[in-house]
């Protein structure tokens, strides 16, 4: 066995376990056991659906179960809290929170009388008056009992909801997919670059920029969908580099069924398309249907809960929202921002755990137009990671243009794994300077046709008189 090929693997291997179990330890630990970032909006959607389709999650803390009384109206608050309050102090609470912002109070109950709790609630309380969502408390949010999230896909969700039912409803299971996800995505970056370089160097230096990236550090430890989208890209441009054209649909589907930006690189799928296929069937399949089956079927879950006329209602609503200004906020990065680092977006404060991204390697890629024909002669598969980048900060920017001005940094997760894929095999490329000297020649020629051409339609002057 080739040695070289022992200590890569054995470096990437090394990489995703520490990687792992460092963001493992940094989301469990004590001052993160809470929501932070917009888990406030995800999480309490996800366990909201849960209990519209009738599935019951556990949080359990110290030998006590989490439950949350939500109760009809605040004049059903007024008339049996207390009535609720007399019933938990009968069961042993060890915790109560009320709700502010809510109809609604939080108890742990000792686990021994837990049923009993909910059988005397049931006998003391109307029916109707009020309902239990057993699990984590909610965050303190005006109607975040009612709140669903269909402004996004839902894939994201589903994700968030499987953990909570297999693991629990408590703040490491809503994260550790995303976790899991990160440690993942070395391992993709890696494959698709070493696919289109067929070189372990730039594979480690794509490996490199992906696990030191700050965006993704702090959107895999927080149960949000940016780090969900950012790993579907990922296997998008992995499938592009194997040349999978229904497999590449499929992901691209998926991304898009995590967050609508997760379709910003369809512009790839379809000029590959547009390239390779002959039959008007395999076309569509590649470039519509697959990629829309793909989108439906994690819609399925929130369909199901809702219905399909009001999803469909407020899907096609969202786009509106999407490209609406959402009200002064103190931390906008609009898109041309990301390249510098912009308002970094913080998620939490003490541990920080900060949205900024990396501008060696989103400066890299413009700088990387100015080389790419000479990179696309030496290793012609970069420029598909590079298209999808770059057709995804066009979308980002056609968004802007349209309204939506309310733009974050953690946005920039999604563009991540292209831009490492490209980082990898360009840097391999790219440390000699005839790289440049031959690009800028290209484009020198290019000009030239150019001006060539508008000389020929240049209106010939009139020779003087006399």
């Amino acid at each position: 066995m080739n040695w070289k090929f022992v200590v890569f693997w054995a470096i990437v291997m090394i990489t995703m376990v520490g990687t792992f179990l460092y963001d493992y330890n940094f989301a469990s630990q004590p001052a993160l056991n809470g929501y932070m970032g917009d888990e406030v909006w995800y999480v309490p959607a996800s366990r909201n659906v849960l209990h519209i389709l009738g599935v019951n999650v556990t949080y359990e803390f110290n030998g006590s179960y989490g439950v949350n009384v939500i109760f009809s109206n605040e004049t059903a608050k007024m008339l049996y809290m207390s009535t609720a309050d007399g019933i938990a102090a009968i069961n042993g609470a060890t915790f109560r929170r009320e709700y502010n912002n809510f109809p609604g109070v939080y108890y742990d109950i000792p686990k021994a009388y837990y049923r009993r709790f909910l059988k005397e609630l049931s006998l003391d309380l109307p029916k109707g008056s009020y309902y239990v969502v057993p699990g984590y408390e909610y965050p303190d949010k005006d109607d975040i009992q009612k709140y669903l999230n269909t402004e996004h896909p839902f894939l994201g969700k589903d994700i968030i909801m499987l953990s909570m039912v297999a693991l629990g409803d408590e703040p490491i299971n809503w994260r550790l997919p995303g976790i899991i996800e990160f440690a993942l995505l070395e391992l993709v970056v890696v494959l698709a670059t070493y696919k289109i370089s067929r070189s372990y160097l730039a594979s480690l230096i794509a490996l490199a920029f992906v696990t030191a990236d700050p965006t993704l550090q702090a959107t895999s430890v927080t149960a949000m969908l940016d780090i969900h989208v950012a790993f579907f890209v990922g296997l998008f441009v992995l499938a592009l580099a194997y040349e999978r054209e229904f497999t590449s649909a499929t992901f691209l589907g998926l991304a898009s069924a995590v967050k609508l930006s997760g379709a910003f690189g369809w512009p790839v799928l379809l000029w590959k398309a547009l390239k390779r296929e002959n039959s008007f069937v395999r076309f569509m399949l590649v470039v519509v249907v697959i990629p829309t089956v793909a989108f439906l079927i994690p819609e399925l879950t929130i369909i199901k809960a809702i219905g399909f006329e009001p999803w469909l209602r407020q899907f096609l609503g969202s786009f509106k929202w999407h490209l609406s200004y959402k009200g002064p906020n103190p931390n906008p990065s609009p898109f041309w921002g990301w390249f510098v680092d912009y308002r970094p977006f913080y998620f939490h404060y003490g541990p920080d755990v900060v949205a900024s991204t990396d501008p060696v390697l989103l400066l890299s890629m413009v700088v990387f137009i100015l080389a790419m024909p000479w990179l696309y002669r030496r290793k012609p598969k970069v420029i598909e990671p590079f298209l999808v980048f770059w057709s995804t900060v066009g979308f980002f920017a056609l968004q802007y243009a349209l309204g939506g001005k309310t733009q974050f940094t953690f946005y920039t997760t999604v563009l991540v794994p292209p831009a490492a894929v490209v980082m990898g095999v360009s840097l391999n490329e790219l440390l000699r300077w005839e790289a440049f000297r031959e690009s800028l020649g290209f484009y020198r020629k290019v000009l030239g046709k150019f001006l060539a051409l508008l000389r020929r339609f240049r209106p010939a002057r009139e020779r003087p008189q006399g």
